[in-house]
């Protein structure tokens, strides 16, 4: 097979079940290549790309503001079931581009995605990032650690030391409504407008009011359990919950772009219905889909073009 067509099966692979590649490239260039022959290549160049970004060292493309978010979502697989997928989106503040009222979008974005343990995907995401000089690393706090939001801020705070951290607002609500559900129950009207006056509140840096807002309510058992929760949640993070600060600096204060991003990276392709993956399968194809996101398919083509390089 020739490199062309070896990078359009590849290409393929990646964006489409093995067999539906298959079917498209017949239908579209009228070629016949078996969907085992485009599972071999995607695997393979999968394969040499993660040794080829495990040498390269990055650098930075210039002094703007640089984003880095992470999350993790669930894949299912062959050997341990279900198993995290952890993905790390990095972009600078120049590439978010508002577009409308409550719209905008990330014209370039860098991603990095690991199927295995935290310290390797932190190195991965190391290589990306650690010549970036101004960082602000957003995060919910609650994913891609088994130990929960103290792993993440710990190695934020060894790794980058001069970086902002921001921990995700719309997460930090959503445990907030969540405690206000259960205190609230028999008495529902007075829900909403309770959470929009702590919403307030944390939008104007008053994190340590809303905090003392949550100690006076009176708490059934369940309700006190959550509020325990919450307080403690509030505590470790409210140097991290300077809304105001930030949004009055231009700066994002959610991490939604790496949620979307887990949805059309990594699960439009490896969380499809009846799919199970081996371990390193779903990371090679991960791999692949990480490099087309990224906007660096020309390392793909390179490794097919050059094979005496690889």
């Amino acid at each position: 097979m020739t490199p062309y067509w070896q990078e359009q099966c590849t290409y393929m692979g990646q964006q489409n079940v093995f067999k539906e590649a298959e079917q498209v490239i017949e239908k579209l260039a009228g070629q016949r290549v078996d969907a085992k022959q485009i599972e071999r290549l995607v695997h393979s160049y999968g394969e040499l790309l993660e040794q080829k970004q495990d040498v390269e060292e990055k650098v930075a493309v210039d002094e703007q503001l640089h984003y880095g978010m992470l999350d993790g979502g669930m894949i299912l697989t062959r050997e341990d079931d279900w198993k995290e997928m952890k993905l790390a989106r990095i972009f600078s503040a120049k590439s978010h581009i508002e577009t409308g009222k409550s719209k905008d979008l990330i014209s370039l974005s860098r991603y990095v995605a690991h199927l295995g343990g935290h310290r390797a995907f932190f190195s991965k995401v190391e290589k990306c990032t650690d010549a970036l000089p101004n960082m602000v690393w957003i995060a919910d706090g609650a994913k891609c650690l088994p130990a929960g939001q103290a792993g993440i801020w710990e190695w934020v705070k060894e790794s980058y030391p001069e970086a902002i951290q921001i921990l995700d607002y719309y997460h930090g609500k959503e445990k907030l409504c969540e405690f206000a559900k259960e205190a609230f129950g028999s008495k529902p009207e007075e829900l909403q407008p309770w959470v929009n006056q702590q919403e307030e509140l944390l939008l104007n840096d008053q994190v340590e009011l809303v905090m003392a807002n949550i100690t006076l309510m009176s708490c059934k058992r369940k309700a006190k359990a959550l509020q325990r929760s919450l307080l403690t949640y509030y505590e470790n993070n409210r140097c991290r919950m300077k809304y105001k600060t930030y949004r009055d600096q231009g700066m994002l204060i959610g991490s939604g772009p790496v949620e979307a991003a887990h949805r059309h990276v990594i699960q439009a392709r490896l969380k499809r219905s009846g799919q199970r993956w081996t371990l390193k399968g779903a990371q090679q194809v991960a791999n692949l889909r990480t490099a087309r996101c990224s906007g660096e398919w020309e390392m793909v083509k390179n490794l097919i073009r050059n094979p005496n390089l690889n």
